[in-house]
């Protein structure tokens, strides 16, 4: 009897052992996952700082208030205003700014090939008015028909300029609308074509008189006044080309600003990268899961 209750108080013993043993064995590598898994957030953490940190630094595209980006309104108006289609490269439509200065270039050559046009068709005219009409011949119709003032006409008067000043006495004294203007002058080449008066004076004028000089209507003048005409038609589609030109340039300034406020405006995308430990019930353990995301501003 004695030997069966000390085997029952050894037997007691050991287990009590045993189970204090494994309590503490338990405690113990409880205690080390604390650890391990301090360890691995605080890991964690440090790794989802520095890649969300630099992710964001890298990749983000947003444009904010202060984004050396950002065109300047004024700068690209004076741009486009000086050179059309410059503003509109500075904030990057090229096309445009292809269009705008291509028009520029465009007027600027129609200006320079019409200007060209309309001085070879002046000197056409002038020269043929310098050869087909003559102040003498006017001068001699003039004393011819007797009218007021052409006494003073002097008809041997070997300088021009002198006959015309006389010519111009008897203008006035006869109430002429007008007065014959120094040679070579634009008005000059205007009124002898332009005004009866002067009718007398082309190299085709045949049997005119003081009675009849206002209805006659000489084919020599009518061709003079058509290639004076063309000169002048030459001139005013280049005088339209420097209006566009102008009218140009103002667009342009005003669409630079207006494109400005697009790009400035415009589409703006952020987007960040980073990775976040998350805990994982299924593997009973935290786990590193990237992340991404894109926001859109307009």
């Amino acid at each position: 009897m004695k030997l069966i209750n000390n085997f029952l108080l050894i037997s007691l013993l050991l287990i009590t052992q045993i189970l204090f043993a494994q309590e503490k064995t338990e405690e113990e590598n409880k205690t080390l996952n604390d650890k391990n898994f301090k360890k691995l957030e605080l890991r964690s953490t440090v790794l989802d700082e520095e890649i969300t940190l630099n992710t964001n630094n890298v990749v983000s595209d947003k444009i904010t208030k202060d984004d050396p980006r950002e065109k300047n309104y004024l700068l690209a108006g004076l741009m486009s205003a000086v050179i059309p289609g410059a503003g509109q490269f500075y904030t990057k439509q090229y096309i445009k700014s292809a269009i705008f200065l291509g028009i520029e270039i465009g007027l600027w050559t129609t200006y320079a090939i019409f200007e060209k046009k309309g001085d070879d068709q002046t000197k056409f005219y002038q020269d043929y008015a310098n050869k087909n009409w003559s102040i003498r011949k006017y001068a001699q119709w003039l004393v011819s028909e007797g009218f007021p003032g052409s006494g003073a006409i002097n008809l041997n008067e070997p300088d021009n300029e002198i006959l015309r000043q006389q010519v111009n006495i008897c203008e006035d004294s006869s109430g002429f609308s007008h007065k014959l203007p120094p040679f070579g002058e634009q008005q000059y080449y205007e009124v002898i074509g332009k005004y009866q008066t002067y009718v007398a004076g082309w190299s085709e004028a045949v049997g005119i008189t003081k009675y009849n000089y206002m209805t006659i209507k000489l084919p020599q003048v009518l061709y003079y006044m058509d290639e004076r005409e063309k000169a002048n038609k030459y001139y005013n589609t280049g005088s339209l080309a420097l209006t566009v030109v102008i009218v140009n340039h103002v667009l342009s300034a005003a669409d630079a600003v207006w494109s400005v406020s697009i790009f400035n405006k415009d589409l703006k995308i952020k987007t960040s990268f980073n990775v976040r430990p998350l805990y994982s019930r299924e593997h009973s353990r935290y786990k590193l899961v990237p992340f991404s995301n894109v926001s859109i501003n307009f």
